[in-house]
Order: C-alpha cells, then structure tokens, then sequence
C-alpha cells in the first residue's frame, strides 16, 4: 500500500524528531484542536472554512493540505520575484 504525502510528510517529522509515527500524529493533533478553539476571530473563520462538513481531519490530511496553501501562497510571489 502507498503511503499518503501526509503520512510520509508525518513518519519524515517523527525520524527527525526522534519520536514515533503515532507520538508525531498525537502532538499535530492536539496543535490542531488547540487551533481549533482559539479565540481569535481570523483563526476562527479559518477553521469554519475548512472544517465545513463538521469533521474534524486527521493529521495527514491537515498537513496536505497546509502545504498546499503554503505551496499557493509562495508561487505567485515567487514567479513575480523572477520577472
């Protein structure tokens, strides 16, 4: 079976760090629920934005999606920088 970029992404972090997969998997979950419920407005709206079905998503699907809003975000800048 074909792992996820997510989950390579993850078990990649967790050799880093020394730790394991499943260690790795519980600390970007409780950074995302502690995301989840803070109070500021902007990180709210964030989070009703991408969480709109109610469900919560696992780890590696937050860390795929993460990098592709990264990935967005440095392109445009990055092809007007090269003009």
């Amino acid at each position: 079976m074909k792992k996820s970029k997510g989950a390579k992404a993850i078990a990649d972090v967790a050799r880093k760090n020394g730790i394991s997969v499943a260690e790795a998997i519980k600390e970007i979950e409780m950074a995302m629920e502690a995301a989840r419920f803070n109070p500021d407005p902007t990180v709210r709206a964030f989070w009703n934005e991408y969480i709109q079905s109610g469900q919560k998503p696992t780890a590696e699907e937050f860390i795929v999606y993460m990098a592709e809003r990264v990935k967005a975000d440095i392109e445009p800048k990055k092809a007007a920088w090269l003009h």
